[in-house]
């Protein structure tokens, strides 16, 4: 089956919302390329474009079919195979994002499937690039939710890597709020404690770690360099990790001698 088109994509997604999703979700399961290395991430995109289109008038019923959607399993109104289902799932994700459906987003942001969560990310960086002050009093919601630290790695990561994106943080502001969020994060999991830094949502945050903090530093040195200096000095080993990896990014080459003492420093705790 050929991918839908944005013109039929906009089609299926006007018809799922007057009642009759098979049509829609049955493209978006057979056209996922899962099972495989990666999913359709440019028909999620398209599918998104056409969600942040919907009207108003149709807005509860989009919400609706995207609750539907998340769910633990999905509510389809078609059989598919368990890869097309997280798939449709995660493409729910983004479109709650095109749609600045925070609450959905948010339930994704913690999801136990790993496309889902990522695509909760990529949704909150639409989010932001609508209304970056707003997008960011809901990321740093997800930074200061109930309970224990590792219960919340996994709402942190998403935080980390909505912030962390390039093109959102051409605004000299917004790198530097980047790098707080990140900075907030790494305090976060570095206040796990040490026989819970195994688990896997906190081996999931750390993971994310090891690239932010490079990201955000080249948009806000200021901010930035200090961060690694922090962390490559740290008596925390997981603090010197995030360190050493975020230091091998090439991205950092434009800050030059401003790494000095955080490669230094790096080099003495390898």
């Amino acid at each position: 089956m050929t991918a839908p088109d944005a013109s039929a994509l906009a089609a299926l997604w006007a018809t799922a919302l007057a009642g009759d999703p098979a049509g829609l979700e049955r493209a978006l399961g057979e056209n996922s390329r899962l099972p495989g290395p990666r999913a359709d991430l440019e028909l999620a995109a398209r599918l998104a474009d056409a969600a942040g289109e919907t009207p108003v008038t149709d807005r509860d019923a989009a919400l609706a079919l995207l609750d539907g959607w998340l769910a633990h399993p999905p509510r389809l109104a078609v059989d598919l195979p368990e890869p097309h289902r997280e798939y449709v799932a995660a493409c729910a994700a983004l479109a709650a994002g095109a749609l600045g459906a925070v609450p959905l987003l948010t339930t994704a942001a913690g999801d136990e499937r790993w496309r889902v969560r990522e695509m909760a990310a990529t949704g909150m960086q639409r989010v932001l690039d609508h209304d970056w002050t707003e997008g960011l009093r809901e990321v740093r919601r997800w930074l200061g939710g109930d309970g224990a630290p590792a219960t919340r790695a996994l709402p942190v990561r998403a935080a980390v890597a909505a912030v962390a994106e390039p093109r959102l943080l051409k605004q000299a502001p917004h790198g530097a709020e980047a790098c707080a969020v990140v900075g907030d994060a790494i305090d976060l999991l570095l206040a796990v404690p040490a026989e819970q830094r195994r688990d896997p949502d906190v081996r999931v945050l750390r993971q994310a770690l090891g690239y932010a903090v490079s990201v955000v530093a080249v948009a806000a040195p200021d901010e930035g360099v200090p961060l690694l200096e922090r962390l490559a000095t740290a008596a925390d080993a997981d603090a010197r990790w995030i360190a050493r990896e975020n230091l091998k990014k090439a991205r950092l080459s434009a800050l030059g001698a401003r790494l000095d003492v955080a490669r230094e420093a790096s080099a003495l705790t390898t």
